[in-house]
């Protein structure tokens, strides 16, 4: 054994995560709620905060128009990862859910999903959502007269690439991110990483063309 010893060799690294699931436009719709989940790989663990919520109901208000009311949900997001590779980086799953033009509640209008940022800061995330189809005119017919829309049983598939070549959706609505990330220990295993965004960046922002 050498002299005084060997320092251990770092093993893992930590992602936190924390900000809100700010809100959600959608054409037509005036009353929303917003669930979110994280998926991620086999390499990764939750060590603190909340894996998965669900927001409070919010009534949509602005200007409305093409692109829809906006529901305020401001919702807290936090939780701590730790991870020994970054295969399976984590993903923010969202569903949103409301009421429909006949007053039926907890129909399904929008999926959606994004890898969290891997750049340490703050980030402004625009989700835009979609909504799975019935296989046929039918089908889809038949779940508007019922409101029991088509629905993924697995709340986390829209993370998912199996299947999807084979799912009929429909583009409708967005949801904003506000998230503050802190990287820590991700060099000591030989990654190198991005600087730190000091101001919001924001991606995919769907907004721009009506402001």
């Amino acid at each position: 054994m050498a002299e005084g010893g060997s320092a251990m060799e770092p093993s893992h690294f930590v992602v936190m995560v924390t900000g809100q699931l700010e809100s959600g436009r959608y054409e037509g719709l005036d009353s929303l709620y917003c669930r979110y989940a994280f998926a991620f790989g086999d390499d990764w663990k939750v060590v603190s905060g909340v894996e998965e919520g669900i927001s409070q109901l919010s009534t949509a208000s602005g200007s409305g128009g093409e692109q829809g009311l906006l529901a305020i949900w401001n919702f807290p997001v936090d939780v701590t990862f730790r991870a020994t590779s970054a295969h399976g980086w984590p993903q923010m799953v969202v569903s949103v859910y409301g009421s429909d033009s006949f007053g039926r509640s907890d129909v399904i209008f929008g999926y959606g999903a994004t890898h969290l940022p891997i750049a340490p800061g703050r980030h402004e995330l625009y989700i835009r959502t979609f909504r799975p189809l019935a296989s046929s005119l039918w089908l889809r017919f038949r779940s508007w007269m019922s409101g029991m829309r088509p629905e993924f049983i697995d709340s986390l598939f829209p993370s998912k690439s199996e299947g999807r070549d084979v799912t009929r959706v429909q583009s409708f609505g967005v949801v904003k991110l506000q998230l503050d990330v802190t990287i820590q220990g991700m060099e000591a295993l030989g990654y190198q990483m991005p600087p730190v965004q000091r101001t919001p960046l924001q991606l995919h922002d769907p907004f721009l063309a009506c402001n």
